[in-house]
């Protein structure tokens, strides 16, 4: 076949086409290369036409550092890594086993490329070798980029999930005492902007409860919410996780990844317990937040966000600050509006209000309908709950899961209070001397026993004493029932 004889039609295809395409003869004689080809080899193909195929790539400036070359069957048939440039042609591989030939390559200039090299027959002989290069460098970035939105898409769908069933549950910010009516005052105004919020408390107040109302009003709701547990993360691995990486940033940086900030971008980070972020990240962090950019591990590129960052702690941030473990500078930035959330038992008439929403929550959630003496809601009111409301909803989905009684009681409550199963009973100051409270505490018990069981001798077995021994005391302090 006489190529000058070609139809000109064909030529203008094969010129057209944005990959690499090259034809040699059975001498390994390069005989045609399109447009594309000369742009990657770096070398006019009129000075190419008519030399030998490794000749010709050897003078351009293109060369290739390892292939996996693959049979027609599509199993790999050799690996080979090479210290230097190396400039075999795979058109020279097909030639000699005249069958279909591919190669994965990295080029010196460290783009992908995938060869292919076709024997081209006529009346059963062999006559040319087509070779085909695409450059695979642009459609591995299109996956990376592609895995990233995957990625993201399903981190922001668990979030979703996440906070529908938070808000199925009815897990809204409930109280009446004036500290926290205050504070929703406070967030009422605060929610609707992209202001920087610090949020403290002790831990199982509610703090990310309260997180989720701010998010909930905010003019980002619906947009990405990513949570981040600052004391979860290993710090070696933290700066990754908040700010992402580059491939080839360390050893497994196999491809680019993005971080807590870019997978929030236009939505809201809540970086939780952000004491336990280390000293070394903190400017970073900083930079982030005044400069509204980051920049990924092994990146030198800047990258815009716009991310409202919510700040939690149960952490005395101050006083961090005075010891150097916490940048100033930082605090200062974060505690732009401080929310704090006081403790249950500052709340005082809050308690029954939560423990009656607890209660129904696992009323419904089991199937059951229990309820609360008068008596037992007084126990939770007097508690301390080092815990908060953490432990109060942990002891009251035990409470209705365990026993069949439709009353809970505070001889229930003070079981598992007192034994063991939960902190011990401690009591706000009164001014009452020891005495007066244990007399009070023994007639409360007493007259619920009673009212439960009916006689001095049923309750008596209920609070593991003598029936004599309830019957005076009843008498003593003049107990109905």
């Amino acid at each position: 076949m006489d190529f000058d004889g070609l139809n000109i039609d064909l030529y203008a295809i094969l010129d057209a086409l944005e990959d690499p395409i090259h034809i040699i003869n059975t001498d390994g004689i390069l005989v045609f290369a399109n447009r594309a080809w000369e742009q990657l080899i770096g070398l006019p193909r009129e000075n190419a036409v008519g030399l030998y195929i490794n000749d010709a790539i050897s003078k351009g400036n293109q060369g290739f550092y390892f292939s996996i070359e693959k049979d027609a069957d599509n199993r790999a048939a050799q690996f080979t890594h090479f210290d230097q440039k190396m400039f075999d042609s795979i058109a020279l591989t097909a030639l000699q086993k005249q069958k279909r030939v591919s190669m994965f390559a990295y080029s010196s200039t460290k783009n992908r490329f995938m060869l292919t090299s076709i024997p081209l027959f006529q009346e059963g002989r062999l006559q040319y070798i087509l070779t085909w290069c695409r450059d695979l460098t642009n459609f591995s970035q299109l996956c990376d980029d592609l895995q990233s939105a995957i990625e993201k898409n399903k981190l922001i769908s668990e979030e979703l999930e996440f906070y529908r069933s938070k808000m199925a549950a009815s897990q809204n910010v409930i109280g009446n005492c004036p500290q926290m009516l205050a504070l929703m005052n406070t967030v009422e105004y605060v929610a609707g902007t992209d202001v920087t919020v610090l949020i403290t408390g002790e831990s199982g107040v509610g703090k990310e409860v309260l997180t989720n109302e701010i998010y909930q009003r905010s003019n980002r709701k619906g947009k990405p919410f990513i949570r981040v547990n600052c004391a979860s993360i290993p710090e070696s691995l933290m700066e990754s996780e908040l700010f992402g990486y580059e491939r080839g940033a360390f050893t497994g940086a196999v491809k680019s990844k993005p971080g807590m900030f870019e997978l929030a971008n236009h939505g809201t980070l809540l970086l939780d317990e952000v004491g336990e972020l280390p000293r070394a990240l903190q400017p970073k962090l900083l930079r982030a937040l005044q400069e509204r950019e980051i920049i990924r591990v092994g990146g030198t590129n800047t990258i815009p966000i716009d991310v409202r960052l919510i700040a939690a702690t149960n952490q005395n941030l101050e006083s961090m600050v005075e010891e150097g473990s916490f940048r100033r500078d930082l605090y200062y930035r974060l505690n732009l509006v401080p929310l704090h959330i006081p403790p249950l038992r500052e709340r005082g008439d809050d308690i029954p209000l939560l423990a009656t929403h607890f209660l129904e929550k696992f009323n419904a959630k089991y199937g059951r309908e229990k309820k609360f003496t008068e008596e037992a809601l007084q126990i939770m009111k007097e508690y301390q709950w080092p815990g908060n409301i953490r432990e109060m909803e942990n002891l009251l989905e035990r409470l209705v899961i365990i026993g069949e009684e439709h009353w809970l009681t505070a001889s229930r409550l003070m079981a598992i209070l007192e034994n063991g199963d939960g902190a011990a009973l401690r009591l706000e100051p009164s001014g009452s001397s020891l005495k007066d409270m244990v007399a009070d505490y023994e007639k409360k018990l007493l007259k619920e026993a009673l009212t439960r069981y009916g006689t001095t001798y049923k309750a008596a077995q209920a609070l593991n004493t003598s029936q004599p021994t309830v019957a005076r005391k009843a008498k003593l302090y003049g107990l109905e029932w």
